[in-house]
């Protein structure tokens, strides 16, 4: 209608100004009869005819324009129907709907979505409308059905960091304008592309569900699924790929990476990695600038430090020829098994030849084409070669050449002949495949001009080629020389002995002996000679012996046995003859697996040591003589010593009266004097009784951890006086031993005693006890000034004392014997100006031994002096003093009392 009234008014301009020319004739007339030229009337009537032929025109103008109007928007009009025709076939073949809205966004509600015109196929509608399953909205509008079923789904949107729902996203585009693209997810795990935009004043919502697509027929359509779907699958398959893949727009920015891409740069998501751009590394982008200004694929190594784990991965990045953000294409090789494969296989290699310059034994390796490709320090230094001599292409014929040239070869009658067989390796042996990695030449001896002998082992390498050792058995065949000179000699100086040898091999048969050894059993030379078996030997043996002797069970084991325990040395075992004769059999073994057996015959010795015991008897039964009686005068010392004692307590308690500081230094002289000569009274008496075998022990489950915290208790002050640290070594869980507790803290106190006196101040002694192999170990440690070889000797003597400390040296000897009786034994460690370690070793089951044997007459105090035995003597409690005459007191006594002896 706007259009025809335009063209209305366009066509009334027109006849307008065409009808300009006559309008004027008629004015022309008018004015013409007004000057009184022409009649009034006559004018008239002829202007009149002049307007109505003007309106008669203007009408047939305007009619023609009209009609030719008419016809030019006739034909614009069907061209534009047959467009929209067009634009709603093409819409129609699209494989979505597209609903378009031209009302104003106050119609859309909660359930209703206005009237928006509806543009696609009905394939498309009809799978959309699937989606609705309310049966509620059966008589709702198909579209409102559509839009309510996927109105509450949320829009997947790489970008948006909260997915909106659909339905948020058509008021957003309805009410402000805001475009959006994506899609949405059904609950099958459909997806539904979506996309909306302003056009035209009107608002158009595109949806597509892709099952529409696969389901379209047509070569084109069929094609074009087929290759979508390819490319779906490959998306997929590089998606869910555990190798890292990425690509690129021209820019060489990131727009697309995998999962695993984004695994190992540890991001949170694949969308985070685009937005930060975050690259596996900074050398990985210049190889892709490289593929791009190529124009061909680039690769490159890249060291990436993954969780804490360092991967190596082969790089390629490759041009795709594609447009807009598929310019460049990247994935990530995982090769760091590989690469260490070839670091160990190199280190391998580089460890072997470390290992070749390291050994004597002078090493060449030559290729297949008999080139040297490798040698080490002893074949250089072997041959005197320089450096210059092997550098560059060296071939095996020109070192032989060389080596010959300086005196190094042997003198053969024909070089060329003994050349071509240094070289047959190479050669012979290959016709069939792969027999040139196997064989191996004998073994040669080269007797050089200089002297030298040279053993020669050639085989070929695994890898191709000859590798050949030299080895200088020079000094090997000195040796070897010497040694059967030095066998020749041994056996001249075992035939002079006069003790038996003979040596058995591991497999118990004869191989050495000498004349003493076939004198001493009057054995067949013959046999001997045959290298009989143990068994045969010990046969003959025993046919000279008395009586049976296990002796000769256990020479049989010592040679024969595999066992441990039966390859012990055998110390003299006698044996005697039925001649009368007394042979001593002993073995020892070899390190080679042999045995020695010597035999001596001591029948001389055994008469001397007869003599010898008768002796030793008159001997033992003197200084029992002398123990009684020094333990006869120790014990009637003790009763005046005790009423010494007695009184000066009594007069040091001031019993009788106030003394002034003189009487008591006096009166604490005496009581440390008369101490010291109890404790030494008892010493005696303990020492007597054991010379006298009179002494037992209680024996008890005894803390061994205990008795130390015991004795160091006691001996606090002592190291306080002196000013000597005192430390003890003991673990907690050491446990018990039986043992006698009062016995051995007896020892404790005469070990730290000594200690004590030996060692200066700001010295340090340790008290330590360890359990090793069913054996206690305890020892006392000082810094003392220590003892020199001469007086450890003597240490343990009794009445043997040196050093101005020194006392009665009854302390040592005291010690031994106490841990004798309990089956034990005692070690002294020392270095003069370094200090004394005295170690005592007890079993933990002890079992008391005699030192002497009993006597059948006992002490005249025998009763007083197993009561002495069983209980050592304590001191008596004194009267409490105050603490400066205590002090003073314990000053006086430690200076007073002397030590014993080390």
């Amino acid at each position: 209608m706007k259009l025809g009234a335009k063209f209305l008014w366009t066509s009334l301009l027109l006849s307008s100004v065409s009808a300009f020319p006559l309008n004027a004739a008629a004015q022309t007339v008018a004015n013409d009869a007004a000057s009184g030229g022409i009649d009034p009337l006559l004018a008239g009537a002829a202007g009149a005819i002049a307007l109505a032929v003007a309106a008669v025109i203007w009408a047939f103008r305007v009619s023609d324009a009209t009609r030719h109007q008419s016809l030019h928007w006739s034909e614009k009009l069907a061209e534009m129907e047959a467009r929209l025709e067009k634009s709603d076939s093409v819409l129609s073949a699209h494989p979505g709907l597209v609903l378009v809205w031209e009302d104003d966004s106050a119609s859309v509600s909660e359930e209703k979505w206005g009237k928006p015109k509806i543009l696609g196929g009905p394939a498309a509608l009809a799978s959309l409308l699937s989606f609705s399953k309310d049966d509620q909205q059966e008589k709702a509008q198909p579209v409102d059905r559509l839009l309510n079923a996927l109105g509450a789904l949320p829009l997947q949107d790489d970008e948006a960091e909260t997915p909106e729902t659909l339905r948020e996203k058509i008021k957003n585009l309805r009410a402000h304008g805001v475009a959006f693209s994506g899609n949405i997810v059904t609950p099958d795990g459909r997806s539904i592309e979506v996309d909306g935009r302003v056009a035209g004043g009107q608002v158009a919502l595109w949806i597509t569900d892709p099952a529409v697509r696969m389901a379209e027929d047509g070569a084109v359509i069929g094609a074009f699924r087929e290759r979508a779907t390819d490319l779906h699958g490959a998306h997929a398959l590089l998606e869910r790929s555990p190798v890292p893949a990425w690509r690129r727009n021209a820019k060489l920015e990131l727009v697309w990476v995998n999962r695993a891409y984004a695994e190992i740069v540890e991001a949170p998501s694949v969308s985070d990695v685009i937005k930060q751009q975050t690259e596996l590394d900074n050398t990985i982008k210049k190889l892709a600038a490289s593929a791009a200004s190529e124009r061909k694929p680039n690769e490159g190594r890249a060291i990436i430090n993954s969780r804490g784990e360092r991967r190596v991965y082969r790089i390629v990045e490759t041009p795709l020829h594609g447009s807009g953000d598929a310019s460049l294409g990247g994935v990530a090789i995982d090769v760091t098994e590989l690469d260490k494969s070839k670091t160990e296989l190199r280190q391998q290699i580089e460890a072997n030849q470390r290992t070749l310059d390291q050994i004597q034994t002078s090493v060449a390796i030559f290729g297949a084409n008999q080139n040297l490709i490798y040698h080490n320090r002893a074949f250089q230094k072997l041959w005197d070669l320089d450096d210059a001599e092997l550098s560059g292409r060296v071939y095996h014929g020109e070192i032989l050449d060389n080596l010959r040239l300086a005196g190094h070869l042997p003198e053969p009658a024909d070089y060329e002949i003994w050349k071509e067989h240094q070289l047959s390796l190479y050669t012979d042996g290959l016709s069939e495949p792969g027999s040139e990695r196997l064989g191996d030449a004998p073994d040669e001896i080269w007797h050089l001009p200089d002297g030298r002998t040279v053993k020669v082992a050639k085989l070929r390498h695994p890898l191709g080629g000859v590798m050949v050792a030299f080895e200088d058995i020079t000094e090997k065949v000195t040796l070897e020389a010497e040694f059967n000179t030095q066998i020749k000699v041994q056996k001249a100086t075992l035939n002079n002995l006069a003790e038996g040898v003979a040596v058995f091999s591991g497999n118990g048969t004869l191989r050495l002996y000498n004349k003493a050894f076939q004198k001493l059993w009057r054995l067949d030379t013959r046999l001997l000679d045959s290298k009989p078996h143990i068994d045969i030997i010990v046969e003959n043996l025993q046919k000279l012996a008395r009586e049976a002797d296990p002796s000769f069970d256990a020479l049989r084991r010592c040679v024969a046995s595999k066992s441990h325990e039966d390859r012990q040395p055998l110390n003299a075992q006698e044996t005697r003859l039925a001649d009368g004769r007394v042979l001593a059999i002993g073995t020892e073994p070899l390190p080679d697996g042999a045995t020695l057996a010597h035999f001596l015959d001591i029948t001389d010795s055994k008469e001397r040591e007869k003599e010898l015991k008768e002796r030793n008897a008159i001997l033992e039964n003197a200084d029992r003589l002398k123990s009684k009686f020094v333990d006869h005068v120790s014990y009637q010392l003790r009763t005046p010593l005790s009423t010494i004692i007695g009184f000066s307590e009594m007069l040091d308690g001031q019993m009788f009266g106030v003394l002034n500081d003189r009487q008591k230094d006096y009166i604490a002289s005496i009581m440390s004097a008369s101490y010291h000569l109890r404790d030494l009274i008892n010493d005696i008496i303990d020492l007597a009784a054991i010379d006298a075998g009179k002494l037992d022990l209680s024996l008890n489950k005894t803390d061994i951890r205990a008795l130390l915290e015991n004795a160091a208790t006691f001996a606090a002050l002592k190291a306080e006086d002196t000013q000597v640290a005192l430390k003890v070594d003991c673990p907690k869980d050491i446990g018990e031993s039986e043992i006698d507790d009062k016995r051995i803290k007896q020892v404790l106190f005469n070990l730290l005693s000594n200690a004590f006196a030996y060692t200066g101040p700001g010295g340090a002694v340790t008290l330590g006890a360890r359990r090793i192999d069913g054996t206690i170990k305890i020892w006392v440690a000082d810094t003392g000034r220590g003892l020199s070889p001469t007086d450890q000797a003597r240490a343990f003597d009794a009445f043997e004392s040196r050093g101005p400390s020194a006392g009665a040296g009854l302390g040592l000897a005291l010690v031994e014997r106490f841990v004798k009786l309990h089956n034990g034994w005692v070690r002294m460690d020392s270095t003069e100006g370094q200090g004394v370690c005295v170690t005592c070793f007890l079993p933990e089951q002890a079992a008391t031994i005699d030192l002497l044997p009993s006597d059948k007459e006992a002490p005249k105090n025998d009763e007083a002096t197993s009561k002495t035995a069983e209980k050592p003597a304590k001191k008596k409690r004194t009267p409490r003093k105050t603490a400066a005459q205590r002090k003073k007191t314990s000053k006086k006594s430690a200076s007073a009392r002397p030590q014993a002896a080390e």
